[in-house]
């Protein structure tokens, strides 16, 4: 039998196989990340920071526009 040629083309596999991963993981930290959708808004009248979907401001208890987002 020809232990020792198996015992080679295993490690060349692996050697190539890490080689590969290697570069993938590279690649992939290149691409840009998406962005996520915002979760919050501006008050339009005391500028502070509410969720996306409050209809009335906590802070200066205004009624909001639902259809503004900021």
């Amino acid at each position: 039998m020809n232990c020792g040629q198996f015992i080679t083309n295993i490690v060349d596999f692996l050697i190539i196989a890490f080689a590969i991963f290697v570069i993938i993981k590279q690649i992939n930290r290149l691409r840009p990340k998406p962005v996520a959708a915002p979760t919050t808004k501006t008050c339009p009248y005391c500028l502070s920071t509410i969720h996306i979907k409050a209809v009335k401001c906590p802070y200066c208890t205004s009624d909001l526009d639902v259809d503004s987002a900021g």
